[in-house]
C-alpha cells in the first residue's frame, strides 16, 4: 500500500511544489493543496487554482511546461486553497495580451464566497486555529474572483481534441464539482478524495454531505479512470486500485451515514451516540481513511448537526446558567478549588489527561486563588492531548487552547 502522505501530514505550505506528469497533457502540481494543468494545442485549462498567495508559484510552474494561454480555470470547489488563486492567472493574461481565462464553477459557489466576504474576519479567525497559522500572517484571502459562469447537472467543452466533463457535486462542500477527461482515462476530483477520513464533521465550519459525497466517489468508480488527481496528496493511479480505494471511502460514508441515523431512530440522544459509536477496524486499518485531518467522531457530530438539532437531550442545558456560576458552586462543595488541582494531578499520572482537563476547567472558570494555577495546568494537559492527536485539526485546536490558557495565566505561549 501507498504511504498515506496527503492531507495533515505537514506544516501549511511547508516545502516545494512538485509536478507529477500523468500523460497525454495532464499534470498534477503537488503542493499541501494541489492544482491540475491540461496542456492542448488550443490552450490550456486549470482545475484548481490553489491559494491566493501561492497563484503566481503556480503560473510559474505552469509557465514551465507551456506558453500557451490558460482558456479555462474551472474551482473544483471554493475553499480558500482551491479557488483563490485565479487572479494570478488572469492578471498574467493581461500581461502577455492573452484572452482572459473563463472562470467555470458549480452553481452555489458564488453563494460561498458572498458568504466569506460577509464572515471575513471570523473566517480569519476560525483558520488562524485550524491551520495554526501565527499572528501576522494572513490567514484567509482578500481577493475574491467570481465565476464567469456556472453550471447545475452536468457542464461539458471540448479544447484541443480533449472532453472536458463536469459533474456537480456535495461533498466537503456544497459547491463542488469533479472533471472527467475520457481520452486520457483521468479524472481530477479536487477535495472529495484527501487521503483521510472524509472531513465531515470539521468543528468549526459548517455543514457537510456524507451521502452525497459517498454517490460522487462511487460515480467516479464506475467510470473506469485510470487515473484520479486529488486535492490534497498523491494521484491514485490504476482501475483497479481506484475503485477498491473510492469504494472503500464510500461504503465508510455510509457505514457513518447509516449507524448515526439508525440511533437517532432508535431514540438516543447525541451523547449516547458518541458514547457507542464504534468505528469498524476495516476502516481503521485503512490507508484511505487516515484519522490525520477529518476524523470518525467528527463525522459523527457533523452528520449529528445534519439530523439533529442542538438539544442534547438534557433539559438543564436548555437554558444553562453561567459556567462560571455552576463551577464557584461545584468548587464550594469540593472544599475549594486546592482539592480539585490535586485529583487532576492524580488523574494525569493515571493516564487519564482527557478527564484531567474537563475538572481543571472548573477551576479555571470560577473566581478563586487557584484559578492561576489551573491556567498552566490546563496548558500542559492541552498540549499533552495535541501530542497525541492525529488529525491536524484536532492538534491545532488544542493547541490554540493552550496558548490561550497561557495567555490568561500570563505565562509563555505554547509553541
Amino acid at each position: 500500500m501507498e504511504a498515506v502522505e496527503g492531507l495533515g501530514s505537514a506544516p501549511l505550505l511547508q516545502g516545494q511544489p512538485e509536478l507529477q506528469d500523468m500523460g497525454g497533457g495532464a499534470y498534477l502540481l503537488r503542493w499541501w493543496s494541489n492544482s491540475c494543468f491540461f496542456l492542448t494545442d488550443e490552450g490550456a485549462v486549470v482545475f484548481d487554482a490553489g491559494f491566493d498567495i501561492t497563484g503566481p508559484l503556480l503560473v510559474k510552474e505552469l509557465r514551465r511546461l507551456s506558453e500557451a494561454p490558460v482558456r479555462f480555470i474551472i474551482y473544483g470547489h471554493g475553499h480558500a486553497d482551491h479557488a483563490f488563486g485565479a487572479g494570478a492567472f488572469i492578471r498574467e493574461a493581461e500581461e502577455r495580451g492573452y484572452p482572459r481565462p473563463t472562470v467555470l464553477a458549480q452553481e452555489r459557489l458564488p453563494a460561498r464566497f458572498d458568504r466569506y466576504r460577509r464572515t471575513r474576519a471570523y473566517q480569519e479567525r476560525i483558520n488562524r486555529i485550524q491551520f495554526g497559522i501565527p499572528e501576522g500572517l494572513p490567514a484567509f484571502v482578500s481577493e475574491f474572483v467570481y465565476p464567469d459562469r456556472t453550471f447545475r447537472g452536468e457542464h461539458s467543452f471540448r479544447l484541443g481534441g480533449l472532453t472536458f466533463r463536469l459533474r456537480e457535486a456535495m461533498g466537503e462542500t456544497d459547491d463542488a464539482c469533479w472533471l472527467w477527461v475520457p481520452e486520457l482515462s483521468c479524472a481530477a476530483v479536487s477535495d472529495l478524495w484527501i487521503w483521510s477520513c472524509p472531513n465531515i464533521g470539521n468543528p468549526l465550519k459548517v455543514q457537510r454531505y456524507e451521502l452525497e459525497w459517498a454517490e460522487a466517489l462511487e460515480e467516479v468508480a464506475t467510470l473506469g479512470a485510470q487515473a484520479v488527481l486529488p486535492g490534497h496528496g498523491p494521484a491514485l493511479r490504476g482501475g483497479e486500485r481506484i475503485r477498491e480505494a473510492l469504494g472503500t471511502v464510500a461504503r465508510a460514508l455510509r457505514f457513518l451515514s447509516e449507524e448515526v441515523v439508525g440511533m437517532l431512530n432508535l431514540g438516543m440522544w447525541p451523547g449516547e451516540i458518541l458514547r457507542s459509536f464504534r468505528w469498524p477496524e476495516e476502516f481503521a486499518a485503512s490507508p484511505y481513511l487516515a484519522p490525520i485531518y477529518g476524523q470518525p467522531l467528527f463525522a459523527v457530530h457533523g452528520i449529528l448537526r445534519r439530523y439533529h438539532g442542538w438539544y442534547d437531550g438534557e433539559p438543564a442545558h436548555l437554558f444553562p446558567p453561567p459556567r462560571e456560576e455552576v463551577s464557584r458552586e461545584l468548587l464550594s462543595m469540593a472544599g475549594g478549588g486546592r482539592r480539585l488541582l490535586e485529583r487532576v494531578r492524580e488523574l494525569r499520572e493515571k493516564g487519564e489527561s482527557l478527564l484531567a482537563l474537563h475538572i481543571v476547567n472548573i477551576v479555571a472558570a470560577a473566581e478563586g486563588p487557584e484559578r492561576e494555577e489551573a491556567y498552566p495546568l490546563k496548558a500542559e494537559l492541552l498540549e499533552e492531548l495535541a501530542s497525541r492527536e492525529e488529525s491536524l485539526i484536532a492538534r491545532n485546536i488544542l493547541l490554540a487552547g493552550a496558548r490561550e490558557a497561557r495567555g490568561l495565566a500570563g505565562g509563555p505561549s505554547a509553541r
